[in-house]
C-alpha cells in the first residue's frame, strides 16, 4: 500500500476563517481522498513538530512562531499559506490596535516568502499579493465554498410577519454600514418591512451601538421593526439567514475590501436569497451575470423595489442559489486543494 501524504492544517481557534478555509475543507478532503492523512492542530510544539508532516497549511490567523516555520522549511516540509484577506488591516478596523497589528502583518509577510504555494480566496487578492511581492512562489486562486452537508446550510426557512431585510456580519464592518445610513433614512416612511441585524457581540458594544444607530436611523425606526440577534458560533451563525427575505452586503471601496472574498454572496445563495451588494470587486462576477443587485448608490430604491416585488426577489434568489451550488460547492473547490498538495510534492 502506498504511503499516505501527511497534511497538517493549523488553526487559531474556532473562528470563521478557520471554519471556511481550514476545518471544513480539510475534513472533507480527509473523507474523500484515501491517499491523504490529515491532522488539524491549534499550534506546533516540540512534542508535535511540523517535521511530522509532509505538508503544513497555515492561514493569516495561525500565528505560528517563526522557529517552527523555519524548522519545516529546513526539513523540506512543504508550506502552504492560505489567505482570505489583504495582509494589512485598515487603521479604522477594530482589529487594528496600533501595536500588535503591525507585528502580525510582518509575520504574514515573512511567511509569504517561506511558502511553497499561496492560496488566495479571490483572484483580485492573488493579483494584489503578486504586485506587493513580485517574486513569490506559485499563487493559486482557491475560492470559498459552501458545504451543503453542514446542518446550518440546510434550508430551515422561517417566515416572519413582515418582509425582512437582513444584515449578517461582524462589527469590523462598521465603516461599510455607513453606506446604508441615508438610504435607510429615506425608507423610514416605508412601513411594510422589518430590519434584522445578526452577529451582535457584547464585547464589541461600542461598534455595535454605532451599527445599531445606523440601522435604526438614529433611533427613529420603530423598535418593533428592528431585530438584533446575538453572535452565534461558527457552526450556527448562518441560521439567521432563514429569517430573511433579502440580505445586504455593503462594502466601501478600498484595497482591503477589494481583496475580500465573495462569501456573503455564497451564503445568500445557499439560502436562495436575493442580495444587494456594493459594486466592488468581490461581487463583480455575480453582478455582471445579473445574479445579484448592485447598489450603484441606490440602496433605498433597490430595497424598495424588492419589498414591493417579493416574487422578483425570490426568483433572483433561486437563480443565485443554483449558481452557487454548481460552481461554489465544497467538493468542486476542494479539487483545487487536492491538486495543489499533489503538485508541490511532485
Amino acid at each position: 500500500m502506498a504511503q499516505k501524504i501527511k497534511v497538517c492544517f493549523v488553526m487559531a481557534g474556532r473562528n470563521g476563517v478557520d471554519y471556511h478555509r481550514l476545518e471544513i475543507p480539510f475534513n472533507k478532503l480527509n473523507e474523500k481522498y484515501s491517499d491523504l492523512e490529515i491532522t488539524g492542530v491549534n499550534g506546533f510544539t516540540l512534542d508535535n513538530p511540523p517535521t511530522d508532516f509532509d505538508v503544513i497549511v497555515l492561514n493569516r490567523c495561525s500565528r505560528q512562531a517563526e522557529p517552527y516555520i523555519q524548522m519545516a522549511k529546513d526539513s523540506g516540509v512543504k508550506i502552504i499559506l492560505d489567505l482570505d484577506d489583504w495582509i494589512e488591516v485598515p487603521s479604522y478596523s477594530n482589529h487594528h490596535d496600533g501595536i500588535n497589528t503591525p507585528i502580525v502583518e510582518n509575520e504574514i509577510k515573512w511567511t509569504l516568502t517561506m511558502a511553497d504555494e499561496i492560496w488566495c480566496a479571490s483572484q483580485f487578492l492573488a493579483d494584489s499579493i503578486l504586485t506587493e511581492v513580485p517574486d513569490l512562489t506559485p499563487v493559486r486562486y482557491v475560492p470559498n465554498a459552501i458545504d451543503f452537508d453542514q446542518p446550518q446550510f440546510q434550508l430551515q426557512t422561517r417566515k416572519q410577519d413582515k418582509y425582512t431585510v437582513g444584515y449578517i456580519a461582524g462589527s469590523t464592518h462598521h465603516k461599510d454600514v455607513e453606506l446604508l445610513y441615508n438610504p435607510l433614512m429615506n425608507l423610514l416612511t416605508q412601513k411594510d418591512y422589518n430590519l434584522l441585524v445578526a452577529g451582535y457581540a457584547k464585547q464589541n458594544d461600542t461598534y455595535w451601538n454605532y451599527i445599531t444607530g445606523i440601522f435604526t436611523s438614529g433611533g427613529n425606526l420603530d423598535p418593533r421593526r428592528y431585530q438584533k440577534i446575538e453572535q452565534m458560533d461558527v457552526y450556527n451563525y448562518a441560521l439567521s439567514y432563514n429569517l430573511c427575505d433579502l440580505v445586504l452586503a455593503p462594502l466601501s471601496k478600498n484595497l482591503f475590501n477589494q481583496c475580500k472574498s465573495n462569501l456573503k454572496v455564497l451564503e445568500a445563495g445557499a439560502f436562495n436569497l436575493p442580495i444587494i451588494c456594493s459594486n466592488v470587486e468581490p461581487y463583480k462576477e455575480f453582478i455582471s451575470q445579473g445574479l445579484v443587485y448592485a447598489s450603484e448608490g441606490n440602496w433605498d430604491k433597490r430595497i424598495k423595489e424588492l419589498i414591493k416585488s417579493p416574487a422578483k426577489g425570490a426568483k433572483m434568489g433561486l437563480k443565485l442559489g443554483e449558481y452557487v451550488r454548481e460552481y461554489y460547492n465544497i467538493e468542486l473547490i476542494n479539487k483545487k486543494r487536492y491538486e495543489s498538495i499533489l503538485n508541490i510534492l511532485d
